[in-house]
């Protein structure tokens, strides 16, 4: 059903037709209807619309998915230091898509904020827990193994010795008994 009026009757702000000027004529398209508003079909006399082209929003993306990355991994012991360094760039890369996204030149600044949130999250976890790591590591003995490795060299029987010194002072630490994994 067609709710414009025809082009020969003026329209309901007196132009003819649904969107043209008074006195110019707007082609109906295929099987008699005229364009939805908004367009649909090019202007007529021959003009283009210009639509801008979508902003880049690879950095906000990037900041995303390296502040993913820094919580999944920061919560290990051993990955504690890939968590805090992917961590450390979400936040960067972040508030620099920020920055671009605010200004007009890029998008996403949602996902930069998700980067920005995450990573820092990422820092705080992964620092917490490194700290966590090397207090229980100290406390332990770790750094008098580190440092009697050092000096034993390349000799096993002194490697072994300083194994074994650690091993007791665990032991006596925590009131555990480290055994050996068994040998087949």
């Amino acid at each position: 059903m067609n709710q414009y009026p025809p082009p020969d009757q003026p329209g309901p702000y007196g132009q003819s037709g649904p969107y043209g000027q008074p006195g110019q004529y707007v082609q109906p398209g295929p099987q008699g209807q005229y364009p939805p508003q908004g367009g649909g079909y090019p202007p007529p006399g021959g003009q283009q619309y210009w639509t801008e082209s979508p902003k880049g929003k690879g950095m906000a993306i990037t900041a995303l998915v390296f502040g993913i990355v820094g919580l999944l991994t920061c919560w290990t012991v051993l990955l504690t230091v890939i968590g805090i360094l992917c961590g450390l760039v979400a936040v960067v890369l972040g508030v620099i898509a920020m920055v671009r996204a605010r200004r007009g030149a890029a998008g996403g600044f949602g996902m930069a904020l998700g980067g920005v949130i995450t990573g820092a999250l990422a820092l705080i976890i992964g620092v917490i827990v490194g700290a966590v790591v090397w207090i229980f590591f100290k406390d332990t003995g770790g750094t008098d193994l580190i440092d009697c490795l050092n000096k034993a060299g390349n000799d096993q029987s002194k490697i072994q010795q300083c194994q074994d010194e650690f091993n007791k002072r665990v032991e006596d630490k925590f009131s555990v008994t480290l055994t050996p994994a068994p040998t087949r």
